[in-house]
């Protein structure tokens, strides 16, 4: 029987553009349906994460013209031990992410997905509850294990509905809009301060509980709401997702390749531009924990109330988000990422050093107003991670890339923990000069890498947004180049 054609292919250069059988607005008309199906719960789960993970920097300086209720009273957090737990969270989430992403297509994206929030959400209600440093500790601990995989595996979730460039954009805007709604977390700590004693506990207490609960009903509902792929999803007529399937590249993380290669994840460790992704990322994220962790007590040492410095967090958080979200739309619009990570990048050093040299000549609401700069060094990550999943191939390979880049980036928090120290305030003169200076070789690392990447052009520009097939929807003879055939979609 012959094969039906109806696409036509088209050459340019050594890349072979597949003209769909749908127009551009129907395409787009589809993936707005992706979208709305899709961002709006992960940017709701991607805020509960900012939020738990950021909710012990609120918790440290709650109530704390009230000694006794303090964390650091009833802790007995003297000296580093603040530190140490601040670090102890990413011990098992940098060994366990990419193990964790392995999983994710072997039970499914909804069903582990959910299971890391739950558990995570558990175990950070939990820590309303220990004792003394070391129960914090050990909780600390278990709350990085648990929430290991959720970065990367968000990233390798979308690239088995997007082109490898959306992929990139799609995870900024989550990223961003999370940060956008995590942004008011020092509304929420302003408002459980005010339960301080309520039911015998302290208000520290209180926003631990509290925040874990939400984040283990988000878990729960996630395995009801979070369809799992294009090809076994209810929102999307037939049609539908054989556009949606069809206009994957063909490399790509597929449904059909549920089984992890070996040889394809070895094959994911020859590129160095993973290395130099990875340890871009890891020098950017000591500076961002080491600052966000760190950023409430800079406020508080400026003289403002525990109260009012929750509350002058909100704004610092809030310019970054839309940084962020303005940064990788513009990002995605030019199809760029050298020259706007650079513009992410060069704020930050500049505020870290006038924040080092010159913040003793200002007044209070000068030194506020340089805390704004480092902040914009958050616009690069999703840089970093969209560029190491855009230069993946294969389920497995993008699995591991992935894992493997923000795992290695998360080693900053361990290190992070570390820079800024209570006992160096009110300026943190140290910490400021350490971080300006971890950012310089970002830019050069970041600057390699995505140039390299660029220069290939396989995987930005015009070719990332080929619309090609995918070997469970369409198939494709590249011997044959005018034998495309449908096939049926994959279902479970």
């Amino acid at each position: 029987m012959p094969a039906t054609q109806y696409i036509e292919v088209v050459t340019f250069g050594d890349v072979a553009q597949v003209l769909p059988d749908w127009s551009a607005s129907e395409e787009a008309r589809v993936m707005r349906k992706v979208d709305l199906a899709l961002i709006p719960w992960l940017l709701l789960c991607y805020t509960a994460l900012n939020i738990d993970r950021q909710n012990i920097s609120a918790a440290i300086i709650m109530n704390a013209e009230t000694p006794a209720q303090t964390m650091v009273y009833q802790l007995g957090l003297d000296g580093s031990k603040f530190n140490w737990a601040l670090s102890a969270f990413f011990v098992g989430y940098v060994v366990l992410e990419v193990p964790s992403n392995l999983l994710i297509t072997r039970f499914n994206p909804s069903r582990w997905i959910a299971r890391v929030m739950t558990s995570w959400g558990v175990l950070v209600a939990c820590m309303g509850a220990v004792r003394n440093f070391t129960g914090l500790v050990v909780v600390r601990t278990l709350v990085g294990c648990m929430e290991a995989g959720f970065s990367p595996g968000t990233a390798l979730y979308l690239s088995f509905w997007y082109k490898k460039y959306e992929v990139s954009s799609r995870w900024a805007y989550m990223f961003g809009g999370a940060s956008v709604v995590s942004s008011f977390g020092g509304v929420i700590a302003f408002v459980v301060a005010n339960m301080d004693g309520i039911a015998g506990l302290a208000g520290w207490r209180w926003l631990f509980i509290i925040e874990g609960a939400a984040s283990t009903i988000f878990g729960l509902l996630t395995i009801f709401i979070l369809p799992d792929y294009p090809q076994t999803c209810k929102f999307l007529e037939q049609r539908e997702k054989e556009m949606v399937i069809g206009r994957l590249p063909p490399t790509g993380p597929s449904f059909a390749s549920g089984d992890m290669v070996p040889s394809e994840i070895l094959g994911a460790f020859k590129d160095w531009k993973m290395y130099a992704l990875s340890i871009s990322l890891m020098l950017t994220l000591i500076t961002v924990y080491a600052f966000s962790y760190f950023s409430p007590s800079m406020i508080l040492a400026l003289g403002f109330s525990s109260a009012d410095s929750q509350l002058l967090t909100v704004p610092i958080a809030l310019v970054a988000a839309v940084w962020i979200l303005f940064i990788n739309w513009s990002s995605e619009r030019f199809h760029d990422k050298v020259f706007h990570g650079i513009a992410c990048l060069l704020p930050p050093i500049s505020g870290y050093f006038l924040l080092s040299y010159m913040q003793g000549q200002l007044p209070d609401w000068g030194r506020y107003g340089l805390l704004f700069l480092p902040t914009l060094t958050n616009g690069v990550i999703p840089l970093i991670v969209g560029l190491s999943t855009m230069t993946s191939k294969n389920a497995s390979r993008t699995a591991v890339r992935s894992a493997f880049t923000v795992a290695s980036g998360n080693l900053g928090g361990v290190i992070g923990g570390q820079i800024y120290r209570l006992d160096d305030a009110p300026l943190f003169l140290r910490g400021h000069f350490v971080n300006g200076v971890l950012l310089i070789p970002v830019i050069v690392l970041f600057v390699l890498a995505g140039s390299a990447i660029a220069r290939e052009g396989d995987y930005a520009g015009r070719r990332a947004n080929v619309a090609v097939f995918e070997r469970s929807g369409l198939e494709y003879d590249p011997m044959k180049p005018n034998d495309i055939r449908r096939l049926p979609s994959a279902r479970k």
